[in-house]
C-alpha cells in the first residue's frame, strides 16, 4: 500500500492530519469486498444502417468504449469498475455501429441495450444464465430486471466527440470526484465541453463560462487574458473563484502572480455552484471551476489549426497523442499552442506560448500511472486598467471616451509571467471493487508587471486623468498532494460508493510591490512616451501558508433512491513575514465543514433533489489593533429539479439556493485603513439551464440565472446593500445548425444572445453600470463535402460581440473607473484533423 506523505514536519501541526491521512487508507483497504460477478449475455440492439469508420486496436475495455464513442458518435454508460480488467476486441473499417460495438464486446459477457437514438447502456444479467436478446424501445414499460440493469450502467457516460456531439453533458467526474452520472448527482454542476470549446473557440476561461447559468466571467477588462476573473453566484475571490486543474488546486499569489491555464490545453470545464469545500478544501462558497486537462488515450489523436483575425490576431495549436507501443501500455499526447495579437486599447499586445506533455503507462489491468508537464509564458499580458466614469458610464461634456481608450504609456508598461507545473496521478486497483489513487503537483510561477494606472475621477476640466504608476515582483512555489481510496460495496439492498481521502498543500510566496507618481493625461488628446519618475518599495512580503485536510463522503444508493454524505476537517497555517518593517505574524485556523444530499430518480428521467454545503476559507490579514481575522465560512441550501428525457438527447436542471458567508470583511468605521470582521453576504437566487439536441442538426444552450445578493447585519452602511460587479440577472442563450444532406451539406452555423444585468460601481451605491445585451456568431464548413481528398479539413468563423455594442462588464470604483467591454472581433480558423 503506497503512502505519500509530505516533504517536512511542522511541529506546530502536529502528527494527528497525516496520521489520519495513511491510517484512512489502510482501513480502507482492510475493509475491501469481493468483486461483482461478470456478465455473460449481449444485446444486439443499435439500429443503424450507416456506415462509419472505425480504428480501435485491442485494449482495456475502458478505453476501447472510449474511443467507440468519439468515433461512432455515440454515447455510452458504463460501469467503470466493472470493465475493469477487461480487454477489447479490434475494431477496424467502416461498419455499423452496432458492427462496431458488438465487436468490442466480444467475449467480454457484457450486453448492451438501446436508451436513447444515440445511446446505449450496457448491462450485465445477475447469474452465469445467458439471456436472450431484447429489444427495448424507449417508451415501452421496462422489467425489474432492466430497471437493474440500467441502474448498474448509468454509472458513467461516454461520449462521441464529433463535429456536434458532445455539447449534452451528462456525467461529472468533478463533483464527486468519482465518475457519477448528473442526473443522480444531488447538487447544481455545469459542464462545458471540448465539443462546445470548440465550436465557441473559447479564447479564455471567462469566454467559455458566457453560456452557464450562475457563473459571469464577464466582471473585468472584456480582452485582457492576464486574469480568469470569473463569479459564482454573486461570489469572486481576489483573482477570481477558485480553480482546480485535474482535481488540484490552481494557486495564487498574495498580489499579481497567478497560475492560470489556456483552455486549448483543457478537455473539459465544470463548474461547481455552491460551497466545496468537503472535497476540495478552503475555497469561495460560492463553487468552484474543476478544468480538466488533455491526456493521453489509446485512439490518435492528430490535430493542427491556424487561425487569425481582429487587432492582429494570430495563434497556432497542434495536439497529438496515441499509443507509442502495439499493446498501448505506453500511450502520449502532446498538446500545444502560441497566441500573438494586438489588442483592442491600439498599444499593447497579447502573447502566449503554451505547451503540455503527457505520458501514460498501464503496465498491467491493476494500475495506471500518468506524468505530465505543464509550460506556459506570457510575455505580455496586454491592458488591465479602467477608464474614467466621465465619458464612459456618466456624460462628458467633452464627448465619449474611445473604446479604444489606453490609460498607460507604452515606453512603461511590462508584463512577463512564466508557469511550470510537473504532475502525477497513480490509480491502482487493488482489490476488484477497490481503488488507490495518488496524485500530485509541483509548480512554480513568476510574475513581473509595471503599469501606469488611473488615479482617480476627471479633474474639473473633464478631460485630464490624474494617473499612479505601480510595480509588482513576485514568485512562488507550491507543492501538492492527495491521496484517495475509492471502493463500491453493498450493505444489503443499499450499494455504497465511497471515497475517503486526504490533502496536503504548501505554497511559499515571495512579492515586492513598488509606487511612484505618473504624469497626468488628456483622456481626449493622449499624449505618451512620458517619463516616469522612479518608483518607492512600499512591500516587501514573504508568506508560506501550509494547508491540510481529510475527508470521506459516501454515495449510497437504494433502487432510485440517491444519499450523499460527507465531511472533512482542515488544518492552515499562514505565516506572513514583512521584510521592510522586519515584523510579521502567524495565523493558525482548522475547521470541519459538512455536506449531504438527497436524490430520487424516476423512471421518466426527472430527479429531485436538496443539497447542503459549508465552506471554510482563511483571511490572511490584520484588525487595527493586530488581531488577525476569523477565517470566513459560508452555508448553503439548495433544492433542483434534473431532467434527463428518455426519447432525446438532452438535459435540464432549475436549482433554487440560499447561501451566506460570515465573517466578510468591511471597513472599520473608525480607521478607514483597516477592516472589521462583523459582516456577512447573503445570496439567494433561481438557476435554469438547458442542453439539448431538438433535431438531429439543431442543438441548443440556453441559460438564465436571478441572484439576489445583499450584504447581511453587521456589515454597516452597507447592511442591505448589492455587492459591486454583481448582476441580479444574466441570460444567454446560444444554438447551432448542421447541413447534412444536400448541395450545402458540411456547412453549420451557430449564433448566440447574452445578456447581463446592470452592476454597482463601488460601495457609495451611487453609480451603476448599465446592463447590456451582446450577439455571438459562428460559421463553419467540412471541405470535404466538396473534395474528398480535404477529409479532416474544416473552415471556421466566430464573432463576438457582432453588432459592435458599447458596454461596460462592471467596474474597479468610482475612483478608479470601469473597465471596457471587448468591441467585435472577428476570428478566421483552419483546423486539420487526421
Amino acid at each position: 500500500m503506497l503512502c505519500v506523505l509530505p516533504p517536512f514536519r511542522r511541529k506546530a501541526m502536529g502528527h494527528s492530519p497525516r496520521v489520519l491521512l495513511c491510517g484512512s487508507s489502510l482501513l480502507m483497504a482492510a475493509a475491501c469486498l469481493p468483486a461483482m460477478p461478470q456478465a455473460v449475455a449481449a444485446s444486439p440492439v443499435v439500429a443503424s444502417s450507416h456506415l462509419v469508420s472505425f480504428n480501435i486496436p485491442s485494449q482495456s475495455l475502458g478505453q476501447a468504449l472510449v474511443a467507440l464513442g468519439e468515433q461512432g458518435g455515440m454515447q455510452i454508460a458504463f460501469d467503470s469498475a466493472a470493465v475493469a480488467g477487461m480487454t477489447s476486441g479490434a475494431v477496424i473499417g467502416r461498419m455499423t455501429a452496432e458492427q462496431a460495438l458488438s465487436a468490442v464486446l466480444r467475449g467480454t459477457g457484457i450486453g448492451y441495450r438501446q436508451v436513447g437514438a444515440s445511446s446505449v447502456a450496457l448491462v450485465r444479467p445477475p447469474s452465469g444464465i445467458a439471456l436472450r436478446p431484447v429489444r427495448v424501445e424507449g417508451n415501452a414499460e421496462r422489467s425489474r430486471k432492466e430497471l437493474e440493469d440500467e441502474r448498474w450502467a448509468e454509472r458513467i457516460s461516454v461520449f462521441g466527440l464529433s463535429r456536434r456531439a458532445g455539447l449534452v453533458p451528462k456525467n461529472s467526474s468533478a463533483a464527486t470526484k468519482t465518475d457519477t452520472p448528473l442526473i443522480e448527482t444531488p447538487e447544481s454542476v455545469s459542464v462545458v465541453t471540448r465539443a462546445q470549446l470548440d465550436q465557441q473557440n473559447a479564447r479564455t476561461i471567462a469566454e467559455a463560462l458566457r453560456y452557464n447559468a450562475g457563473v459571469s466571467g464577464d466582471v473585468a477588462s472584456g480582452y485582457t487574458t492576464r486574469f480568469d476573473m470569473v463569479e459564482i453566484r454573486g461570489f469572486q475571490g481576489a483573482a477570481g473563484a477558485d480553480e482546480f486543474v485535474d482535481n488540484l488546486r490552481l494557486f495564487n499569489g498574495a498580489y499579481y502572480a497567478t497560475q492560470q491555464i489556456d483552455p486549448y490545453l483543457l478537455d473539459r470545464i465544470d463548474i461547481l455552484k455552491g460551497p466545496p469545500s468537503v472535497l476540495y478544501g478552503q475555497s469561495n462558497p460560492g463553487g468552484a471551476i474543476v478544468l480538466t486537462t488533455k491526456q493521453p488515450l489509446a485512439t490518435p489523436v492528430h490535430s493542427v489549426s491556424v487561425e487569425g483575425g481582429t487587432y492582429g490576431y494570430v495563434r497556432g495549436t497542434a495536439d497529438f497523442g496515441g499509443r507509442i507501443d502495439r499493446d498501448g501500455r505506453w500511450l502520449y499526447r502532446v498538446a500545444a499552442t502560441a497566441t500573438t495579437s494586438g489588442t483592442q486599447d491600439l498599444h499593447t499586445r497579447n502573447e502566449r506560448v503554451g505547451v503540455l506533455p503527457s505520458l501514460t503507462w498501464t503496465p498491467s489491468d491493476r494500475l495506471t500511472m500518468t506524468v505530465s508537464a505543464f509550460w506556459q509564458h506570457d510575455p505580455r499580458g496586454g491592458n488591465f486598467d479602467t477608464a474614467p466614469l466621465q465619458g464612459t458610464i456618466l456624460p462628458n461634456p467633452n464627448g465619449r471616451i474611445s473604446t479604444h481608450f489606453y490609460p498607460g504609456d507604452t515606453s512603461f508598461e511590462s508584463y512577463n509571467r512564466t508557469q511550470t507545473a510537473v504532475n502525477y496521478h497513480l490509480d491502482y486497483r487493488f482489490a476488484p471493487n477497490w481503488t488507490f489513487r495518488s496524485m500530485a503537483r509541483y509548480a512554480n510561477v513568476g510574475a513581473f508587471f509595471r503599469q501606469v494606472s488611473s488615479g482617480g475621477m476627471l479633474d474639473d476640466d473633464n478631460r485630464t486623468l490624474e494617473r499612479e504608476a505601480y510595480a509588482s515582483k513576485e514568485h512562488f512555489d507550491t507543492v501538492t498532494v492527495e491521496e484517495q481510496i475509492l471502493g463500491h460495496f453493498h450493505t444489503g439492498a443499499v450499494k455504497h460508493d465511497v471515497i475517503i481521502g486526504g490533502n496536503w498543500q504548501n505554497i511559499r510566496d515571495s512579492a515586492n510591490l513598488y509606487a511612484g507618481d505618473a504624469p497626468a493625461l488628456d483622456v481626449f488628446s493622449p499624449s505618451y512616451g512620458v517619463a516616469v519618475d522612479g518608483l518607492s518599495e512600499i512591500t516587501a512580503q514573504g508568506i508560506t501558508t501550509n494547508q491540510e485536510g481529510v475527508y470521506a463522503e459516501d454515495q449510497m444508493s437504494w433502487g432510485r433512491l440517491h444519499v450523499q454524505g460527507g465531511v472533512r476537517h482542515d488544518w492552515s497555517r499562514i505565516d506572513t513575514r514583512d521584510v521592510l518593517d522586519d515584523g510579521g505574524f502567524n495565523q493558525t485556523d482548522q475547521a470541519t465543514t459538512w455536506r449531504g444530499g438527497i436524490l430520487y430518480a424516476f423512471d421518466m428521467g426527472l430527479s429531485p433533489y436538496f443539497h447542503y454545503a459549508e465552506s471554510f476559507q482563511p483571511t490572511n490579514s490584520l484588525s487595527f489593533d493586530g488581531t488577525p481575522f476569523k477565517p470566513t465560512r459560508g452555508r448553503q441550501f439548495e433544492v433542483g429539479l434534473k431532467y434527463q428525457p428518455r426519447n432525446f438527447n438532452g438535459f435540464f436542471t432549475v436549482a433554487l439556493y440560499d447561501l451566506k458567508q460570515s465573517h466578510v470583511l468591511t471597513t472599520d468605521p473608525e480607521h478607514l485603513d483597516f477592516n472589521i470582521q462583523t459582516g456577512g453576504i447573503r445570496s439567494r437566487g433561481v438557476e435554469v439551464e438547458a442542453h439539448v439536441d431538438l433535431t438531429r442538426n439543431l442543438n441548443i444552450i440556453a441559460a438564465y440565472t436571478y441572484q439576489d445578493v445583499a450584504y447581511t447585519r453587521g456589515s454597516g452602511d452597507l447592511t442591505g446593500e448589492r455587492p459591486t460587479s454583481v448582476p441580479k440577472q444574466t441570460f444567454s442563450v446560444w444554438g447551432h445548425y448542421d447541413l447534412h444532406n444536400g448541395p450545402l451539406s458540411g456547412l453549420g452555423f451557430g449564433a448566440g444572445v447574452r445578456y447581463n444585468g446592470n452592476t454597482l460601481v463601488d460601495n457609495t451605491l451611487e453609480y451603476v453600470t448599465p446592463s447590456y445585451t451582446l450577439v455571438d456568431a459562428q460559421a463553419q464548413y467540412a471541405l470535404d463535402s466538396v473534395l474528398p481528398r480535404l477529409k479532416g479539413m474544416l473552415f471556421q468563423v466566430t464573432a463576438q460581440n457582432l453588432l459592435n455594442k458599447r458596454y461596460y462588464p462592471g467596474c474597479a470604483s468610482a475612483d478608479t473607473g470601469c473597465y471596457i467591454g471587448a468591441n467585435r472581433n472577428v476570428i478566421g480558423k483552419v483546423t486539420y484533423t487526421w
